[in-house]
């Protein structure tokens, strides 16, 4: 089921149709004639999608061609502000909880990579530089803090939005006794919104700019999880390989025995899109021009609020598997220096 502006405007008119007759603000034959014409409208859509118009002007004439002008009743004390207002609102909640389930997934492949690594030795890096020794587990963790406030930024996010805007009208509110709480519940929402210029004009302009916000700062971790993977594959033993095949790694023309990290190239590149999208231009990776670019034609760019931003795909996370060997040597040396004391 498509949940797109379409879907909203049925689905509040639904909810109108139904809070309104038990009410009395609308009669029992004006609420069945119109929830056969909204039911009539949504059996047509589905077989041609040019009918799934987005926006209420363009909505009431496809509903009065199936029932009778009779219908706009159910726009009494309505307006197309409260009904956009509570479409972007229940848009932009949908989206979030998709990227609160990808940000749940990639948590979770971080702890259970934490747990088989917790006895892996790996180099810090300082300056670029390979530093003190450190469990990768510990690594990993640390990865996993900041993932989680993000987390719960977005919680909090879906908590302070998570109000409905029907009965605010244009943005002054409505003398039609509406029944604001049923509205909410009917459409999904704890409450109504309390101020309806707020309900209208802010919020709904605040909401995507938070998270934006957040999604920002889940593409910075992205690209630092990222550049600590990067920096250490450049050596010619790296510590931590990337398992070829797929989009994972791809070979060069004019060098075969070469494996280029395609999946951190274009994981970092969407990182890079979704920090640029947010506020100013920012520098982005060049590495792999090429290849992302034909990636950039094939999928349009669509603003930062309609992408699910997933941090560190968990396809990222499952090509990278240390270089054992070197762990073991270097395990062994710092046994070495253990038994020396």
């Amino acid at each position: 089921m498509q949940r797109d502006e379409f879907f909203w405007t049925s689905t509040i008119n639904k909810a109108t149709i139904v809070v309104n007759a038990a009410e009395g603000l609308l009669s029992n034959e004006a609420a069945r004639e119109a929830a056969g014409g909204v039911a009539r409208l949504e059996a047509k859509a589905e077989k041609d999608p040019a009918l799934r118009v987005k926006s209420y002007i363009a909505y009431e004439p496809l509903l009065i061609a199936e029932t009778s002008p009779a219908v706009t009743l159910i726009h009494a004390g309505r307006s197309s502000q409260d009904i956009l207002s509570t479409q972007r609102t229940a848009i932009l909640r949908d989206r979030t909880v998709q990227v609160a389930k990808a940000f749940d997934a990639v948590i979770g492949k971080l702890l259970d990579l934490a747990e088989a690594n917790r006895h892996t030795i790996v180099p810090n890096y300082t300056n670029g530089v390979a530093a003190q020794p450190n469990s990768y587990a510990h690594y990993l963790l640390g990865i996993t803090a900041a993932f989680l406030r993000d987390r719960e930024r977005l919680n909090e996010c879906l908590t302070r939005y998570n109000a409905c805007a029907m009965g605010s009208t244009v943005l002054n509110g409505t003398g039609w006794p509406l029944n604001r709480e049923a509205m909410a519940v009917r459409l999904g929402f704890p409450a109504p919104r309390r101020n309806a210029f707020d309900a209208t004009c802010m919020s709904p302009a605040d909401m995507p700019f938070e998270l934006a916000s957040i999604n920002a700062s889940a593409a910075l971790h992205v690209g630092s999880f990222i550049s600590d993977v990067m920096v250490q594959y450049a050596q010619p033993r790296p510590w931590i390989l990337l398992q070829e095949g797929g989009e994972n790694t791809y070979v060069s023309s004019a060098m075969p025995q070469k494996r280029n990290p395609g999946l951190m190239n274009n994981c970092r590149a969407d990182a890079s899109d979704v920090v640029g999208i947010k506020g100013p231009p920012y520098p982005q990776s060049r590495s792999g021009h090429g290849r992302r670019q034909k990636r950039r034609q094939e999928r349009p760019n669509d603003g930062c609020c309609r992408r699910h931003v997933q941090p560190i795909p968990q396809s990222a996370l499952r090509t990278a598997h240390q270089s054992r060997p070197r762990a073991r040597r270097t395990q062994q040396r710092l046994d070495s220096f253990a038994g020396n004391r």
